[in-house]
């Protein structure tokens, strides 16, 4: 089974569902706080909710690894989750600014219900949506990826066309909002819209069969290639070459995990047939590529075991923590001082590279440690230099608008490529091997860690500490 465009569309439009439930309730805040009665204090109470619903699949991770008798069917599962989704963002246009009172106080409850079962299927994407991956063939994790970005980059173009941010300054220096080309029950309206057919598009996916690569690959003989990994494909030389026909031959269990049990396999590798096969495989696998698979040649062996396996699960936290939770946090104080333009441009542009980036993985891909340990330390170094920027507000980097506002974009948009190429790269080195879906579970678990460990620590920081200051809307700066 080959790639092909049609089905790379379908994982993308999936892959958007992963986290636009949150995203577009975030993009509406400006609204949001006008209208309901917590104001200002909304996001707070709102990012307590999120990660309320992030114990779900803490939850499900300790019944997943923990209890071998709990199994449910990831596809059935996958659509009920996408099927809350659409009934939670329909809600949300037209329950979103209901409140009552709650303990004295007015809340707004059904905005904090909707948005706590859209968290859950966000939380759950990681956990659940990414291992499901692994079925595919390994093109298709990039498409992922790529619709991981559209859904973000989808509500941020749809509230710039609302214009949630647009305002005046009047001669007494307040910020007078412009009301929004259209109202808040029709951007909800709209990504319901859009949830509905991510999920048409997973169930389109999952009746093609397109997630039965692995199954097909596992079947072949040692002519054709295996998942397409290089784990894989040593396995099958050597394992099946002797007897094709063994009926004694000990299937490999997808689910099971952990270093030391590829590390034995690596060790039963026969050198005898490494040679004689590669020719062989190389030809099975050209006349399998199609137009926009072009994986590169079969390269060496090179196992991600041990402390190579430990430090991709750590620096995909660490970027997930910095992409996640640390930008996101301060990313207002960075660019706001400058003008409302700069940070839109930084929200929006970011969105964009965001996805793009994700696409280079197919022309550029790092495999070496040292080098993406370097990555990761240069993604770190503009994460600390927007946070850098952050703590300056409401003052200005060398004391320029012009200067603050190109670093604040510049900043925000190497940081966005840096993030997204490393989780596509990261991602696609522990697909690597006989066990690629239990693999992508613990990447999506430490996606899951890490973004929660970075709001968690940037909270407080902000609501809390109040490290940041907020700049003033209207004020005269000088150039």
């Amino acid at each position: 089974m080959g790639c092909s465009a049609t089905t790379f569309i379908l994982v993308a439009l999936f892959g958007s569902s992963s986290w636009m439930g949150t995203n577009s309730v975030w993009m509406q805040l400006p609204l949001l706080t006008s209208e309901l009665p917590e104001h200002w204090n909304l996001p707070s109470y709102l990012a307590g909710v999120v990660q309320i619903a992030c114990i779900v699949p803490l939850i499900y991770t300790i019944l997943h690894k923990g209890v071998k008798s709990f199994t449910i069917p990831t596809p059935p599962l996958i659509i009920a989750l996408l099927s809350l989704a659409c009934c939670c963002q329909l809600g949300l246009a037209f329950f979103w600014n209901n409140y009552s009172e709650v303990f004295g106080a007015s809340r707004s409850w059904p905005l904090y219900s909707l948005l706590f079962g859209l968290a859950i299927v966000n939380a759950m994407s990681n956990v659940l949506f990414m291992p499901f991956m692994a079925q595919f063939h390994p093109a298709y994790l990039n498409a992922y990826f790529v619709g991981m970005g559209l859904s973000s980059l989808m509500p941020s173009l749809l509230s710039l066309a609302q214009g949630t941010s647009n305002f005046k300054c009047d001669d007494n220096g307040v910020a007078e909002r412009f009301p929004p080309n259209f109202s808040v029950s029709i951007f909800f309206f709209i990504i319901f819209t859009f949830t509905c057919v991510a999920l048409i598009a997973f169930i389109i996916l999952y009746r093609s069969g397109a997630h039965n690569h692995s199954a097909n690959s596992n079947r072949r003989t040692t002519k054709e290639p295996n998942e397409g990994t290089p784990l894989k494909k040593k396995l099958v030389t050597t394992s099946s070459a002797p007897d094709e026909n063994d009926d004694d031959e000990t299937p490999i269990d997808i689910h099971e995990t952990g270093a030391p049990a590829i590390d034995g396999i690596v060790s039963e590798l026969d050198e005898t047939y490494r040679e004689t096969d590669r020719v062989e495989f190389r030809e099975a696998w050209n006349s399998e590529r199609s137009s926009i698979c072009h994986d590169s040649e079969p390269h060496s062996v090179d196992y991600i075991t041990g402390v190579k396996f430990t430090f991709l699960l750590f620096t995909t936290a660490l970027v997930n923590a910095q992409m996640n939770g640390i930008i996101t946090s301060v990313q207002s104080y960075a660019a706001l001082p400058y003008s409302q333009a700069t940070y839109h441009f930084a929200v929006t542009l970011s969105n964009v590279v965001s996805p793009l980036s994700s696409f280079l993985p197919f022309f550029v891909s790092v495999r070496s440690i040292p080098v993406l340990a370097v990555l990761t330390a240069c993604s770190s170094a503009v994460t600390a230099f927007i946070v850098y920027l952050a703590a300056l507000s409401p003052n200005l980097i060398f004391n320029s608008v012009t200067a603050g506002s190109a670093l604040s974009i510049g900043g925000s948009l190497v940081a966005a490529g840096l993030h997204s190429y490393l989780r596509v790269v990261f991602a696609s080195l522990l697909r690597e091997g006989h066990q690629s879906e239990s693999r992508l579970f613990w990447c999506g678990v430490f996606i899951q860690i890490g973004s929660f460990v970075g709001s968690a620590v940037m909270f407080p920081l902000v609501n809390i500490a109040h490290l940041f200051t907020s700049a003033p809307q209207c004020r005269s700066i000088s150039t």
